[in-house]
């Protein structure tokens, strides 16, 4: 049912063959393979071998991610598109591939659909071990590279279309995430590209956006419950074909309101970067791992994850406590383990300072990270403050303020736990993926 990545491109699919789509231009498969070998003549062309892909079109994307593979060198999806974290990133890229203004000390090809004055009509020998990295959410601290084979990737597409290749025949997909992402990744870019499916080139940012498309297609969203909660009750149902939700739990009220905004129950899907997707769920109901996935037991008392997904043969420790059920294939999700951090040889849970700053009637909201300065790595913290926060800031000033929550921390934190840097914002950024936007935070104390 699905195609590898090596065959998206050939014969299989007609010339005329709907790939992606905006509101005032269609791209067909002639277009797609004209645009990825023009830009293969221009890769070609140059020494870099490692390409940080930053792009916002979703066409863009596409071609390429499939023009770097083709021309052997190593896409590098960031996850973010902030240019100051881009240049203390610069020695996991050797190159930038963008259609922002970016502006960074490597060599930078803008990225554009005009075509080169002559190139090869027939492709490259596709890479034996094709690959690409990403990077995870960098909850903790420094995001960390993860290479991620083609190969994994699709044998995610094809678990994908076992269970709801049927449910998604003759759908238009389209997407609230970026491809640049894991989940965003799987759903967005390889689940419509190896399915023969049409993508929607823009990210949808409004329930009214979603609503026009719907009108005109049969429309499967992959999106996120930061999306779907804010979803309009007063708009007309939109009856999608299929949702998709990820990157963090969907609330039932939330569920409740997509099914009849929407016409449709999100599924629920259960990943990480290094694993891929792991099990999948309607509401109300325990998650079921897909195929060929199962937890190990190890002699430590720990529960592993094993799948093909992953190179590990031990296999990955979640970062999630699950309570596995009797079969086996089914599991509920407690919460996440303690972010634990080793500072100055001593464990700091970052959770904990959170939990911590949030039980003071001055702050609203915490999120903590780690940075490394001078060598040395210390706490950060971001707040929203409380009304009466705010009121106290007021009165006593920045830099005393911040000394009065630094003073009260040390009720309950050990000196290496309380946050050397401070930053005060309306609201915790969040990313696409409805999660918060590590980039953006780490960008705020460069």
């Amino acid at each position: 049912m699905t195609l590898p990545m090596n065959q998206w491109l050939s014969a299989q699919r007609a010339d005329d063959h709907l790939v992606a789509w905006s509101e005032g231009r269609q791209w067909r498969q002639r277009e797609f393979r004209r645009d990825v070998l023009s830009l293969i003549t221009k890769l070609q062309a140059l020494p870099s071998l490692r390409w940080a892909v930053c792009l916002e079109d979703n066409y863009a994307f596409a071609v390429t991610l499939l023009a770097l593979l083709y021309s052997s060198k190593t896409p590098v999806l960031p996850g973010h598109f902030r240019q100051a974290v881009l240049a203390e990133q610069r020695d996991e890229f050797d190159a930038l591939i963008t259609d922002l203004p970016l502006k960074l000390d490597c060599p930078t090809l803008s990225f554009s659909c005009e075509t080169a004055d002559s190139f090869s009509s027939s492709l490259p020998e596709w890479p034996q071990h094709a690959s690409l990295i990403l990077f995870t959410s960098g909850s903790t601290g420094k995001p960390q590279k993860i290479t991620k084979p083609v190969a994994c990737l699709e044998r995610e597409s094809q678990w994908l279309a076992t269970l709801w290749g049927e449910d998604l025949e003759g759908a238009y997909f389209a997407a609230t995430v970026a491809p640049h992402h894991m989940y965003g990744l799987t759903f967005a870019f390889m689940l419509p590209l190896s399915l023969g499916l049409p993508f929607y080139t823009k990210s949808i940012e409004y329930h009214e956006q979603l609503q026009t498309l719907a009108c005109a297609h049969p429309l499967v969203l992959t999106s996120s419950p930061a999306f779907l909660t804010r979803l309009d009750p007063s708009l007309e149902t939109a009856k999608l074909r299929q949702i998709f939700s990820a990157g963090g739990p969907l609330t039932r009220d939330a569920a409740v309101l997509a099914k009849a905004t929407c016409g449709s129950v999100p599924v629920e899907i259960y990943g990480t970067t290094e694993t891929g997707v792991i099990a999948h769920r309607l509401p109300d109901v325990p998650w079921t791992l897909f195929d060929d996935i199962h937890f190990s037991h190890r002699s430590d008392g720990t529960l592993s994850l094993l799948s093909p997904l992953i190179p590990q043969t031990e296999g990955i420790i979640l970062s999630d406590e699950v309570e596995i059920l009797p079969d086996q294939r089914q599991f509920h999700l407690l919460g996440r383990k303690d972010r634990v951090v080793k500072i100055a040889e001593q464990r700091v849970s970052l959770n904990e300072i959170e939990q911590r700053l949030c039980g003071l009637a001055l702050v609203s909201e915490a999120c903590t990270l780690t940075l490394e300065k001078q060598g040395r790595v210390c706490v950060a913290a971001v707040l929203v403050l409380t009304a009466a926060g705010e009121e106290q800031r007021r009165e006593l000033g920045h830099n005393p303020f911040i000394g009065t929550l630094r003073q009260t921390l040390r009720t309950w934190l050990s000196p290496v736990s309380i946050p050397r840097y401070w930053r005060i914002v309306p609201a915790i950024p969040l990313n696409q993926q409805g999660k918060r936007a590590a980039a953006e935070l780490q960008e705020m104390f460069l």
